[in-house]
C-alpha cells in the first residue's frame, strides 16, 4: 500500500471522529493543532485557534472594567497559567507530529482535498495566476496569526468590545462550511442580533465564498492563508516527526516540485540544508513518495528513518 493511500485512509478516519466524535462522547481536548471547527456540534476535539484567542482575550478582563472582581491579581494569575497549560499541551502535539497535523489529520483540509478531485473530475487544471502570486498569498496567514492575538488582546484590556474576543473565528470559513456536515446551516446566513455580528457573519460569508472559488482553482487554497499552518511552522525546528534531504544525492529531477499540492520549490531547490520543511508544507510527503532517487528525501521520527524515497518506488508510482 502506497503512502498516499494510508494518508488517505487516516484523513477519512479522523475526519470522522473529529467531526462525529461528539455524538458518540468521544472527547480529545481543546488543543488540536489542525481546524477541527468547534462551530461543529459533534466535533470531539477543537481547533486550538478557538481556545488561543480565547484565553489571550481573558487574561486582563480582571482589570479591563469589564470584569467584577473581588481579586484581580489572582484572576489574572489563573487566567494566565489556563492560556500557558493549554500553549504547553498544543506544543507538545506539534513537536511529536509537526505538519502532519495538516496534511493528515485536519478535516478541512480533506474538504479542500475532495474540491480537488472535483476539478479533477472536470479535467481542469490549477489557476496560472494564482500559483504565480503564491508567495505574496502565503505572507498573509503571519498577517492573520498577528490579527488572532492583537484583537483579542484589545478586548482583554477593554478596548474592544466582547464580539473581538474570537477575531479569527468569526471569519474563518470552516466556520460556516464544516457544520454543513452536521446539517447545520446557521452559519451560512446573515446574523442580525448585533451591527457587529452583522458586520462579522457579512464578512464570513463573502471570504467563505471567495476561498471556495479558489480551493476549485488551486489545491489546499486555504492553507496559502491559515493561521494554524503559520502557528504550527515556528516550530519546525523542534519536530520530531520531520521530512529531510540528502542534497548529494539529488538528480534534479523536479518530481517533488511536481507532485506538491503546496508548490513549494524548497524541496527542489535545496542543496545544501537537510532540513526541507518549507513554511507552506503540509506535511503529506508526496514529494518523497515521487523522489525518483534513492534515499534523498526521508521522513524521520527522531533519528530514525520510516520511509526513503526509492526510484523503484516511484516506478511503481
Amino acid at each position: 500500500m502506497s503512502v498516499t493511500s494510508i494518508r488517505l485512509i487516516v484523513q477519512h478516519i479522523a475526519f470522522v471522529i473529529f467531526t462525529y466524535g461528539g455524538l458518540f462522547r468521544v472527547s480529545i481536548g481543546a488543543f488540536i493543532p489542525c481546524l477541527s471547527c468547534p462551530f461543529v456540534y459533534s466535533c470531539s476535539g477543537y481547533c486550538y485557534l478557538f481556545m488561543f484567542q480565547r484565553s489571550i482575550g481573558i487574561i486582563l478582563l480582571p482589570f479591563s472594567g469589564l470584569y467584577i472582581s473581588e481579586n484581580p491579581v489572582s484572576d489574572v494569575l489563573r487566567n494566565l497559567s489556563i492560556f500557558l497549560v493549554g500553549l504547553l499541551i498544543f506544543s507538545i502535539l506539534v513537536v511529536i507530529l509537526g505538519k502532519t497535523w495538516c496534511g493528515w489529520l485536519c478535516p478541512f483540509g480533506l474538504f479542500q482535498d475532495w474540491i480537488t478531485k472535483l476539478r479533477n473530475l472536470f479535467r481542469i487544471r490549477e489557476s496560472e495566476i494564482i500559483l504565480r502570486h503564491k508567495h505574496r498569498l502565503s505572507a498573509i496567514k503571519y498577517i492573520l496569526l498577528i490579527y488572532m492575538i492583537v484583537f483579542p488582546l484589545l478586548v482583554s484590556v477593554g478596548l474592544l468590545p466582547i464580539d473581538f474576543i474570537l477575531a479569527f473565528c468569526n471569519i474563518c470559513p470552516a466556520k460556516s462550511i464544516m457544520p454543513l456536515f452536521v446539517g447545520d446551516v446557521q452559519y451560512m446566513a446573515l446574523d442580525f442580533s448585533s451591527v457587529i455580528s452583522l458586520v462579522f457573519s457579512a464578512l464570513l460569508l463573502a471570504i467563505t465564498a471567495g476561498m471556495l472559488i479558489g480551493m476549485f482553482f488551486k489545491d489546499r487554497f486555504f492553507c496559502l492563508f491559515c493561521p494554524m499552518l503559520a502557528f504550527v511552522n515556528l516550530y519546525k525546528l523542534l519536530y520530531v516527526l520531520r521530512l529531510a534531504k540528502d542534497p548529494t544525492s539529488c538528480h534534479g529531477c523536479g518530481n517533488c516540485r511536481r507532485t506538491c499540492s503546496m508548490d513549494n520549490e524548497t524541496i527542489y531547490r535545496e542543496r545544501v540544508k537537510t532540513n526541507v520543511y518549507d513554511a507552506d508544507c503540509m506535511g503529506c510527503f508526496k514529494c518523497a513518495e515521487g523522489c525518483a532517487a534513492d534515499r534523498t528525501l526521508s521522513v524521520k521520527l527522531g533519528p530514525l528513518k520510516i520511509f526513503n524515497s526509492s526510484r523503484q518506488y516511484a516506478a511503481k508510482r
